[in-house]
């Protein structure tokens, strides 16, 4: 029984590595094709799926408060220009470009832990943005030109921002073989690649762009 009522309760386990939710979609959508339920009758999954649903749906939940919060900091961190939060802010939705290739690239789902590891990587990815930006500010307020600052504090950010990513990259590979972890150790690792790049090479172009910083000629 379920509630106090009847119930007929079938259960069955993925195969070892397996996409757990490409096999809860397969297993459904040929239970529903084939399974003509009587009439006072209802279907109901339960388990990790139910779980994952449950916790996915409160996570959606918040997330735009947590972007909100986020930018509130940002402000802080820079009171006397409101471009730098947004401009930090923009990079973010170009990670998923990284996110999905982790995905697709070594097999795994956005299942829950996914989601938790794209939050985790949202942090990383601000931070990086953060060190970029600011280091810019120190170098304007040393007294060089724009575009020279923005140069040199490209330059003496490479090292820090790419070894911050790679030790983590590196530090994700054991979970990739992990039935629960998976899906976290792909989205950071793909995510935190292009966002690596995208700081180097994008958010520079983009800050000039903003603050219409154009080479001397």
């Amino acid at each position: 029984r379920f509630n106090r009522e009847r119930c007929m309760m079938m259960q069955c386990e993925p195969k070892r590595g397996a996409n757990t939710m490409a096999a809860f979609k397969q297993v459904l959508t040929a239970v529903q094709e084939q399974m003509q339920l009587p009439e006072g009758y209802k279907m109901k999954y339960f388990g990790e799926q139910e779980t994952q649903d449950v916790s996915n749906a409160a996570l959606a939940k918040n997330i735009p408060l947590t972007f909100l919060l986020i930018y509130v900091v940002l402000l802080f961190l820079f009171p006397s220009n409101y471009r730098k939060p947004v401009l930090i802010m923009l990079m973010l939705p170009l990670v998923f470009i990284g996110v999905v290739w982790g995905l697709l690239l070594f097999g795994k789902s956005l299942d829950f832990f996914a989601i938790l590891g794209l939050l985790g990587l949202i942090g990383m990815n601000i931070k990086n943005a953060i060190v970029l930006v600011d280091e810019i500010g120190l170098q304007l307020k040393d007294g060089k030109g724009a575009v020279p600052a923005v140069v040199e504090a490209t330059k003496t950010r490479i090292v820090p921002v790419t070894m911050a990513s790679g030790t983590t990259i590196l530090g994700m590979l054991p979970l990739l073989g992990d039935a629960m972890f998976a899906g976290m150790a792909a989205t950071l690792m793909g995510g935190l690649f292009v966002s690596t790049v995208l700081t180097i090479f994008v958010l520079p172009v983009t800050y000039c762009i903003f603050f219409k910083i154009r080479a001397d000629r």
